[in-house]
């Protein structure tokens, strides 16, 4: 199984003397310049990991359509890489306010019914066309209900993917923090039946995280800590069902060393291998 980190500035001498797991994601807005040091040392990483984009502006789930030259700025950067997954979020972020395309400058919780999954299915479709390949769509962190939800989550995820082909980024993660916020009465139940629910040949990857104080009211998904056993369990659940599909660990705030970023990257590995039988 492949696994990976989250890549961040802090790490980059680190990442560059020690290729201690098989892939890295970035954030590909950081590297929309055409030039310049970032993409000087984008390279070298390349030379010495797989990349993984992962995409924070897309926003498939707005009225609005990102804009075409918002777009074709990513896809030179994937002509450029050729990463081996491209991903972005089940949001929205896009508007038009006084005849201007803007963006909110966040990922924004959309409403799961069909008129929701007719504009990510129109929008996914065009960017996939113009891409060239296949997306991954991430399940995001809410902080309240969302009003006029009718299709159940799990559920509006197996149809978006089977009417476009994309896949899901199943951000384990995620699910649990949306399930304390929500006030599940079991956050690990809760998470457990969502992934049950999922197609299984829908996930195409998957996030791990953690933070660094959870409570029993409200988690903030601020990825500042190491994977909770909670979110262990439930990743083992998820491998069970559907393979040991690319899997990588986000950590963006509250740094720890390379080392131990990487350690959690090689426990996920450990927890996929003892899921299927193999040390």
């Amino acid at each position: 199984m492949q696994v990976g980190v989250g890549l961040r500035s802090k790490h980059y001498e680190a990442a560059l003397q020690s290729a201690s797991v098989d892939f890295v994601e970035v954030h590909t807005e950081n590297f929309f310049a055409d030039g310049g040091v970032s993409h000087a040392i984008l390279e070298m990483i390349a030379e010495n990991y797989k990349l993984s984009f992962h995409g924070t502006s897309l926003g498939f789930g707005s009225l609005t359509p990102p804009p075409l030259a918002h777009i074709l700025k990513m896809r030179r950067l994937i002509e450029r890489y050729s990463p081996f997954l491209v991903s972005d979020h089940a949001c929205f972020s896009w508007s038009n306010e006084a005849g201007h395309t803007v963006h909110a400058g966040d990922l924004l919780p959309i409403r799961f019914d069909k008129e929701t999954l007719n504009v990510m299915c129109r929008n996914i479709r065009r960017v996939q066309d113009i891409f060239g390949q296949q997306l991954l769509i991430e399940n995001i962190s809410s902080y309240l209900p969302i009003s006029g939800s009718i299709i159940p989550e799990a559920e509006f995820f197996n149809l978006l993917c089977q009417s476009t082909g994309c896949a899901m980024l199943l951000d384990v993660h995620n699910i649990q923090v949306n399930a304390v916020n929500q006030q599940s009465p079991s956050p690990s139940e809760a998470a457990l039946e969502f992934i049950s629910e999922l197609d299984t040949g829908i996930v195409g990857e998957i996030h791990l995280a953690g933070i660094a104080e959870p409570s029993a009211e409200m988690w903030i998904d601020d990825h500042s800590g190491p994977v909770s056993d909670e979110c262990w369990r439930a990743f083992s659940a998820a491998i069970k069902r559907f393979g040991k599909v690319p899997t990588l660990i986000e950590w963006d705030t509250k740094l720890p060393d390379w080392s131990e970023l990487t350690t959690q990257a090689t426990m996920a590995k450990d927890y996929a291998n003892q899921v299927s039988g193999h040390g």
